[in-house]
């Protein structure tokens, strides 16, 4: 079973979206993440509270990773919405209830006992005919089991925005395969206010779009500009995720070969 749901949160106290979206069953096992200085805003929400403010999202995540290495957990955005697709329905999608959560939690559970992460895909992206990926890019909402996953100090944590890019990559380039839900996805507005637009400026955005062309060159590269987000022009990157595993594949064959 996924022991816990962890939600970090900053400046939405009035706005849980994903908690508050979320069904009892899986709420059971949730936690918001919060910093000390806003502890005392949640008073109807399980918490735990960050060791210190304004640490940024990367070292967030980096710190809930340390402290979840022996557990299966998951860490899901706050500002996101689930759903499940349902093929020959009067709908393509519909919120997702108690049964399909106690489905997915039980199901990722199990696949984790095989791969090192797994996640859900876009709810609005077109439906890829089968209900999971596997070897797929995946950001916002993801599944660990930290016993599998590689120590804290293993992977590259300096980049502000994008962590979740960069963390998938350097799993991916180190061998760590993955298993991506379609059949549930989730529905985000990257632009509510509060969580990282309180600092996230697309010049910030950009530089660190740079900085992952620059780290991972093989798998990262421009694609395009779409104007007029968040003020500015955002520069679109496009990413090769499954060529990152399969070459690490490559790299362990060739090793194995010359050991031999």
């Amino acid at each position: 079973m996924i022991d816990t749901i962890y939600i970090p949160t900053l400046g939405r106290h009035a706005r849980q979206i994903t908690f508050d979206n979320m069904t009892p069953n899986a709420q059971a096992i949730t936690t918001l993440v919060v910093q000390p200085k806003e502890a005392h805003l949640y008073p109807k929400y399980p918490t735990m509270v960050l060791p210190a403010d304004d640490i940024g999202i990367t070292e967030t995540r980096r710190w809930i990773y340390m402290n979840s290495m022996d557990i299966k957990y998951a860490v899901f955005d706050d500002d996101l919405k689930f759903v499940e697709r349902t093929p020959g329905g009067p709908k393509s999608k519909k919120p997702m209830d108690s049964v399909g959560w106690n489905y997915l939690l039980n199901k990722t559970s199990d696949w984790l006992d095989e791969f090192a992460f797994s996640g859900f895909r876009q709810g609005n992206l077109p439906p890829a005919g089968k209900d999971y990926l596997t070897t797929a890019g995946v950001n916002c909402a993801f599944f660990f089991n930290g016993n599998k996953l590689p120590d804290e100090s293993e992977l590259d944590w300096e980049l502000s925005t994008t962590e979740d890019i960069s963390m998938v990559l350097q799993l991916f380039q180190k061998g760590y395969n993955n298993r991506i839900w379609d059949k549930f996805g989730y529905l985000s507005n990257i632009l509510v206010d509060g969580g990282c637009n309180e600092w996230r400026t697309i010049e910030l955005i950009n530089d660190n779009h740079a900085k992952l062309i620059q780290k991972f060159p093989e798998y990262v590269s421009w694609n395009g500009i779409k104007e007029n987000v968040m003020g500015g022009n955002f520069k679109k990157i496009k990413i090769k995720w499954k060529q990152a595993y399969l070459d690490s594949q490559k790299s362990k064959a060739n090793l194995l070969d010359f050991m031999q």
